[in-house]
């Protein structure tokens, strides 16, 4: 089995304090979110499209380093549609041979049975939007400009806007695989899991910084055992996370996540994510008490997309279901071995994609 420690997974020193520095300009109480200044930072400094080709005008760069963007970014606060942009709108372009030489940004729309794409992030917020449809067996895609699209915008919980996604007459449609959406289905879940861990990263920092600087009853808060006990568990979550998260990032590292293990690797990291988040969310908020409920406070830009990222590319139920039934497969005797070395599995995504055609996830 193929694990995070047998990957090197790490990322140049200098290129990440780049990255540090990047979003650090654009976080802290004084700073006003605009993802807009955010994206023209990342192309100045040319990582807006980290693992696009270099003949595309990408890095030419991996996995790893657009961990490294998703994390630091998730950590500080700063919402940017840098996935949906180079691992999501970027990937889908190629395999359907149009061009992707654009560093605008994007977002992927799957479109419905209806001809609808719901809960889409960043809907019209973004220059042009990939519009991913089916087509008997196979797919169709069209790269549609954001203005000649029908967009409704749906009022979500965090600063990441999310909108419904309609797709008019006169669009010229291009021929795109299964396979290649199934696999826009499975980067975009490993994504969510990566920004869900730097989010976390960010609230265990936000969460040691505040009891370290308020005092209470004439000393700090973290001087008190039972705030202790709140900040280690957000601590021993986080780091639960990774480990599980690090493991698919190895995995798409070495197989592109198209090995035997891939999707189950995917399906664990998601399932973990989801569980840790739950408490880091909890724990931190009540560490932070009332100031961390107030938008003045920049608690809420690491805990709400990390709650909305949660849910995207599926829920948490669709994760642990699949799981679930894999492990009914293997029976008693498959139990431990799934548990050791993981289970070839292969129908999350096709899944996945079912349900959105049928209108039954989001």
């Amino acid at each position: 089995m193929t694990t995070a420690t047998t990957v090197d997974l790490s990322v140049d020193e200098d290129l990440q304090a780049m990255l540090s520095d990047v979003v650090s300009g654009f976080s802290g109480p004084d700073v006003r979110p605009d993802a807009d200044a955010v994206w023209s930072t990342l192309r100045e400094v040319g990582v807006a499209r980290l693992t696009a080709p270099e003949d595309a005008g990408g890095s030419g760069a991996g996995w790893a380093e657009a961990a490294a963007l998703l994390r630091t970014a998730a950590a500080a606060g700063v919402a940017v549609p840098y996935a949906e942009t180079d691992l999501l709108a970027g990937p889908l372009r190629r395999a359907a041979g149009i061009d992707d030489s654009s560093d605008s940004t994007a977002t992927v729309a799957l479109l419905d049975s209806s001809g609808t794409a719901h809960g889409v992030p960043w809907a019209g917020a973004t220059a042009t939007v990939v519009c991913v449809r089916p087509a008997g067996d196979t797919h169709e895609l069209a790269d549609v400009p954001t203005d000649r699209l029908t967009i409704t915008t749906i009022e979500g919980i965090s600063a990441v806007p999310t909108g419904s996604v309609t797709v008019g007459e006169g669009i010229s449609w291009s021929p795109v695989s299964t396979a290649a959406v199934e696999a826009y289905v499975l980067r975009g879940a490993l994504a969510r899991a990566l920004q869900c861990v730097g989010a976390m990263d960010g609230m265990l920092a936000s969460a040691i910084e505040h009891t370290t600087a308020r005092s209470q009853f004439g000393r700090a808060l973290a001087k008190f055992q039972s705030v202790q006990n709140l900040v280690v568990d957000i601590a021993a979550e986080s780091v639960l996370a990774r480990a599980a998260v690090d493991t698919a990032l190895a995995d798409a590292l070495t197989d592109d996540l198209d090995g035997e293990l891939s999707q189950f690797r995917v399906a664990v990291a998601r399932s973990v994510v989801s569980q840790a988040l739950a408490v880091a969310v909890r724990n931190v908020h009540q560490v932070h008490g009332a100031i961390g409920t107030t938008h003045e406070h920049t608690l809420h830009r690491v805990t709400l997309p990390a709650l909305q990222w949660r849910g995207e590319f599926g829920s948490p139920a669709f994760w642990e279901g699949f799981l679930s039934r894999a492990a009914i497969v293997g029976g008693m005797d498959g139990a431990w071995p799934m548990v050791a070395e993981g289970a070839r599995v292969e129908d999350a995504a096709s899944r996945y994609l079912d349900a959105v055609i049928a209108r039954s996830v989001s």
